[in-house]
């Protein structure tokens, strides 16, 4: 199974990437992965809503319209209701409604805005590692 993940080019910058989970067949309509090790942190919490997007004239944030931070731990990031739009380094938009998910790799720089009518909430998973681990996970 393939996932997607906002992972880091070979320039150096963070990009769209795909990386593959193994799947185990368990009947016709389902399939598992191998255990993962879990991180032990999760949460879900309302962000707050914008109301332009990033590209939009009227946008305004503190740091400006490219301020770029880094997502410290190797995490997922799913959309649980509303809808996101992340500016990668490479100049890609990731634009999560709810359901969507995706992981982001240390270090892969990024801008988050939440540019929704319905309210915001978006569920993260930390995987084991630190904010130094910038090589791709290595998921079982």
């Amino acid at each position: 199974m393939k996932l997607y993940e906002m992972g880091i080019d070979e320039n150096g910058r963070s990009t769209a990437s795909l990386f593959e989970i193994k799947m185990n067949r368990v009947s016709d309509t389902e399939s598992l992965s191998n255990k993962q090790d879990g991180g032990g942190i999760w949460r879900i919490g309302f962000r707050h809503n914008a109301e332009h997007h990033r590209t939009d004239k009227a946008y305004s944030s503190a740091a400006g319209p490219y301020e770029m931070h880094v997502g410290g731990a190797p995490h997922f990031v799913g959309c649980m209701s509303g809808h996101a739009e992340i500016t990668m380094q490479d100049g890609g938009a990731w634009r999560l409604a709810p359901g969507e998910f995706l992981y982001v790799r240390p270090g892969a720089l990024h801008h988050s805005n939440n540019p929704s009518t319905v309210p915001v909430t978006i569920f993260n998973l930390y995987m084991p590692g630190t904010a130094k681990d910038t090589k791709p996970y290595p998921f079982k």
